[in-house]
């Protein structure tokens, strides 16, 4: 069989575009980091409830909440159960290791006055706006606040 375009040259225009975006792009990136320029960031409204949050594995694959002011178990996960929360753990886990800091130092949720709930990692300085993973995953953890969603 032949090759269809085995004798027609790959158009030099293309390579010079994206030559150029890559450049642009790097460049772009170098300026910005020198001068120590930062996108502006949605402000962060003030917390109308919180709970600092504990959770502890248990022998047979469970995960234990606690309530770190009280020390009450708020509530018991049984294995395989409530995976966007472990999910979330497991991630925060794996930025605590930087830190030695295991799972088991207190997370704090917390309800924003616009609606909005926060888990944040005092370990790690994370701030996780638990509503952009959608609301069943943000119910997840609502259902761990002290009073019922508004």
């Amino acid at each position: 069989m032949s090759d269809a375009f085995g004798h027609r040259p790959f158009p030099k225009g293309v390579l010079y575009a994206v030559a150029a975006l890559l450049s642009f792009t790097i460049i772009m990136i170098g300026v910005a980091r020198l001068t120590g320029f930062m996108m502006p960031q949605a402000p962060v409204t003030a917390e109308v409830e919180s709970r600092d949050l504990r959770f502890v594995d248990l022998d047979d694959g469970s995960l234990a909440v606690y309530d770190v002011a009280t020390g009450e178990l708020i509530h018991t996960l049984s294995p395989g159960e409530e995976g966007f929360i472990r999910g979330v753990l497991r991630s925060m886990e794996r930025q605590r290791k930087g830190y030695q800091a295991s799972i088991s130092e207190p997370f704090h949720l917390a309800r924003r006055e616009n609606g909005m709930l926060t888990l944040e990692d005092p370990t790690t300085g994370i701030l996780l706006d638990l509503r952009a993973f959608g609301e069943t995953n943000q119910a997840a953890f609502a259902d761990l606040m002290p009073s019922p969603r508004p």
